[in-house]
């Protein structure tokens, strides 16, 4: 039985949302002094990993559902190149024989739907903004998992900028919880976990 796109960008709200629940718990948790401010931030990078890999994955059920069958577009601009009655065979093909494929840099994707989908679509409709949020999202991820000096300079560059930011939150757990605005209150992880329900809205058509 196959499921409406929506319904898969649903879900991954749904995710977010309980990863927001555990980042209130925790806020909670500091402002009665039961942890340390360090503690709260470690949550806030295991969190903002969590959505990223989520993000990716999502994506990636989304390319292979349309493919099969399993997710129902509801433009009828999206249209496969070619089905597969088998999700073991389309994830052959699509990988290529490898166990996995990066769907990270979005331009992976981008190229791959180009040949699997008529015009890309939808994984090729996104605006200039969307694609570039999406590579803010990875630099700080990139900035968390690697710790090099590269993806360092890179988040200084791309992310911090110019913002006027304390030396704690120059640093990439610092900065998820660091205030985007003031009203309504909201952190910047907050935002850019925002920024990827949106994404995924998007591409859900």
């Amino acid at each position: 039985m196959s499921s409406k796109a929506s319904a898969v960008a649903d879900e991954f709200r749904s995710h977010l949302n309980r990863l927001a629940s555990t980042r209130a718990k925790f806020e909670n948790l500091f402002a009665s002094k039961k942890i340390k401010r360090h503690d709260v931030e470690q949550v806030y990078v295991g969190l903002y990993l969590d959505a990223v890999v989520s993000f990716e994955r999502f994506i990636e059920t989304l390319f292979i559902g349309y493919l099969v069958g399993r997710i129902r577009p509801s433009s009828k601009r999206i249209v496969p190149r070619i089905s597969f009655s088998s999700e073991k065979v389309a994830r052959d093909v699509v990988f290529g024989g490898q166990n996995y494929v990066d769907w990270f840099p979005y331009r992976y994707t981008e190229k791959r739907a180009v040949a699997f989908y008529r015009n890309g679509l939808p994984f090729t409709g996104l605006q200039d903004a969307d694609k570039k949020a999406i590579e803010r999202l990875l630099t700080i991820r990139n900035a968390i998992a690697h710790r090099s000096s590269y993806s360092m300079r890179t988040f200084e560059k791309n992310v911090i900028g110019s913002l006027p930011l304390t030396g704690r939150e120059r640093s990439p757990a610092g900065y998820l919880r660091s205030i985007f605005r003031i009203t309504p209150d909201q952190t910047r992880y907050e935002n850019l976990v925002a920024e990827m329900a949106g994404i995924a809205q998007k591409l859900a058509v």
